[in-house]
């Protein structure tokens, strides 16, 4: 089964928070592989607070040639399509498709559905199973089951990436459960 894994970077600005970056991954459940990343600057029109240039490394001078909201989107679209990937993406938390619908024009069709599959939900309930806490961010998420961070933290193609590693690694975890 192939999946669509996409995170989100926002700027925390007092005009609330919009997007700065769309990132995206494809793979494959059975075998953890991942077949092809996608990642976009978005141009939110606003100056960057610093605490999210420090957190994201993300720069003014990025965003400020970044692409539109749709552009970004569609080419997340684009990459769900050609993989024919079940219509849930994977997320880490919920929100992020409420945050990017909430910043699409109304006449931008949303091509999935309306629910995403949310992994730190499914981890927080392995982590219940198990007897252990359930607050993690995904870089700790991931150390306490024993899987290494790949890439850069509070990037969003990267979290996208370790997103769905996280959650092939609990589909691992709940077969041998099962059996």
């Amino acid at each position: 089964m192939k999946f669509l894994s996409f995170d989100l970077e926002l700027n925390q600005a007092s005009t609330g928070a919009k997007i700065i970056e769309v990132g995206a991954c494809v793979g494959e459940t059975n075998n953890g592989k991942i077949l092809s990343t996608y990642s976009c600057l978005v141009n939110p029109y606003e100056i960057l607070e610093p605490k999210i240039i420090a957190l994201t490394g993300i720069t003014q001078a990025e965003v400020d040639i970044g692409k539109s909201i749709v552009e970004a989107y569609l080419g997340m679209e684009e990459l769900a399509r050609c993989y024919n990937c079940l219509h849930m993406p994977l997320v880490w938390g919920c929100g992020d498709g409420y945050a990017l619908r909430l910043e699409l024009p109304k006449d931008i069709k949303w091509y999935f559905s309306r629910r995403e599959l949310d992994v730190k939900a499914v981890y927080q309930s392995y982590q219940i199973a198990n007897g252990g806490k359930i607050e993690a961010g995904l870089n700790k998420a991931m150390d306490k089951i024993n899987l290494i961070f790949q890439g850069k933290i509070h990037r969003a193609k990267d979290d996208a990436i370790n997103t769905f590693l996280i959650f092939c690694e609990l589909l691992k975890k709940f077969k041998i459960i099962t059996r």
